[in-house]
Formats: structure tokens, sequence, C-alpha cells
């Protein structure tokens, strides 16, 4: 059984452009989410493994404490008013998340929904607990992290 996740949003003080280019460019010329650019340093970041015009096969590492989380994931372009994530591989069964953008008259608005799900092989049924109680809380913390490290990106631009 699936679990939404909180719907969060920052205020970011630059036009909705920038910000989409900053979050859609994963590493590229020096701007995203490149692992020895990232708060966390070499432990985070993405790579692109495959792109079909708007379509992106992306490889993420996250970190969460001690452990850091590899996934894959096609991500969907919108530009400038969306991107999607879908979950194709790694500890998760099922993710599903979007950022959307709104133009603000002092910046952008930017906000993530979700949902996860997760199902445990050897105790069926406690998945969504664990989803519920134990995932969630971690999975939005980390969601929150990456949008403010955005949000100073593009502020200082």
């Amino acid at each position: 059984m699936k679990v939404r996740l909180r719907q969060q949003s920052v205020t970011i003080l630059a036009p909705r452009s920038v910000v989409f280019r900053i979050i859609s460019s994963f590493g590229e010329d020096g701007l995203g989410t490149d692992a020895g650019d990232s708060p966390r340093g070499k432990d985070e970041g993405a790579r692109l493994v495959r792109r079909e015009g708007n379509r992106l096969l992306m490889e993420f590492h996250s970190r969460d404490g001690r452990k850091t989380y590899r996934t894959l994931e096609e991500v969907m372009l919108y530009p400038e008013e969306r991107i999607t994530f879908r979950h194709l591989e790694g500890p998760l069964h099922h993710s599903q998340e979007e950022f959307v953008f709104a133009e603000l008259d002092s910046g952008t608005k930017m906000t993530h929904n979700g949902e996860i799900e997760c199902r445990m092989r050897w105790l069926p049924g406690a998945g969504w607990t664990v989803a519920r109680f134990y995932v969630k809380r971690r999975y939005e913390r980390l969601v929150l992290r990456h949008m403010n490290s955005l949000k100073e990106q593009a502020e200082i631009m």
C-alpha cells in the first residue's frame, strides 16, 4: 500500500527559468547535483544514464545518515512547469514524485509531492508500517534538504 509524502514548498528568490534550469541540469555545465558539488560531498550525486528528448534515465546517490542509497529513475522534464520522477530500481518498491514550479512576483515557488511504497520479503504486510513510520520521515527530510540546497544555488546566480 502506498504512503503519500507531505507536500513541501520553498520560495526561491530567482526566476522560474533559472530554478528549472538548475534542477534539470543534474550536474551538467557545473549546475545541479554533481556529486562533487553536493552539500554532502561525493556521497551524493546524479548521473545521466540515457536521454531521449525530455525523458531521462538517471542514477541518483543520496545520503541519509551513514547510509548512501542508489536509485535508478525515469525523469520527465516539462520545461519550466514541472519535473516528475518514477522509481525503477533501488531500496523502495515504488516511488513517484514531482516538483512543480510556480511563478511569483518575488521569484518561484517550488512544491514537491510524492508517494512511496515499501515491501518486506521477510515480513509480508509490514511494508506499509515501515514506509509510514520510518521511511516517510527520512524521505521528506532528504527532499527538503535538496530543495534548500537548490534554493541556495538559484539565489546566488
